[in-house]
This record gives C-alpha cells, sequence and structure tokens, in this order.
C-alpha cells in the first residue's frame, strides 16, 4: 500500500555553516542512497532550526526508514505530522529533494498562512504538504552544492 508519512523534528547538526552544511549533504547522500534502493520518494524541508520530511513509498519500507530516522542523533524531537495511505506521489521525481527555506520566502510562507519563519509545530500536515509542493514546483535539490 503507498503511503505518505510527514513529521518534522529539531535539528542537531551544529550551529557552524560549514558543520550544518556537511552533515546535511551527508544526510542527502544517504537519503537518496536509500530511498532509491527501498523505493521511496519525497522531500526534506530544511532551516537551521527544524527538518521537515516527507516519505512517499510502501508502508513497510517507510516503517524501516522511519526506525532508521528516529535513531539518528543528528536531530531530536522526532514529531508525526500524519501518516496515510494515497493514490499517487506527490514527488515521485525526487528519491528526495531539498529545499533550504531562507530568508527570501516570506511571500511563499505567507501565501500559506504562514509567518515569515518555519515553525512545523504551528502547521497542519495538509499545510506542509501545500507548502513542500510549492517549493518542489520551484525545484529541489539533491545537496547544498546543487543549490547555487
Amino acid at each position: 500500500m503507498l503511503t505518505r508519512l510527514i513529521y518534522h523534528s529539531e535539528n542537531h547538526l551544529g550551529s557552524t555553516g560549514g558543520k550544518m552544511i556537511a552533515g546535511l549533504n551527508a544526510i542527502m547522500d544517504a537519503a537518496n542512497r536509500n530511498n532509491q534502493r527501498d523505493g521511496i520518494t519525497g522531500a526534506l524541508l530544511f532551516d537551521t532550526l527544524w527538518f521537515i520530511q516527507i516519505l512517499e513509498g510502501e508502508r513497510e519500507a517507510i516503517s524501516a526508514t522511519l526506525r532508521r530516522i528516529m535513531a539518528d542523533e543528528r536531530h531530536d524531537a522526532v514529531t508525526m505530522m500524519d501518516a496515510r495511505p494515497i493514490e499517487a506521489r506527490q514527488f515521485g521525481n525526487w528519491w528526495m529533494g531539498l529545499a533550504m527555506l531562507r530568508g527570501d520566502s516570506e511571500a511563499l510562507f505567507a501565501r500559506h498562512g504562514l509567518g515569515p519563519r518555519l515553525d512545523p509545530r504551528q502547521m497542519s500536515a495538509e499545510q506542509t504538504l501545500a507548502l513542500a509542493v510549492d517549493l518542489a514546483s520551484g525545484n529541489l535539490n539533491r545537496r547544498i552544492d546543487d543549490a547555487a
């Protein structure tokens, strides 16, 4: 059964730019490799405080991926926002696409009823998915290097 899972967690990659970027690239490299192997697609929204991830795939593969994610010390306070069966993938072109949320995202956030800062604790699963789809329409990246 095709399933979509949305969760958020607190970033623990470190506060220095170089260490954070290296850590995020390591996450993206592993996610793309593992997700391709497991038939999972999705998107990772990231700012300096939060990860929000959307995973799409077969329920068993999503469950196994979630267990790995929950054991990862690069974040904590993993909070499920939504998990449900779906008819079709929203991120079928991405094993794992990355959207870095930047300070110039205010207009995009406003279109989704959000303030100038990302706070997934204040967002519904529907808002989160709509934001991710909107960000994906402007293209997602596989690594920070690709964002240039």
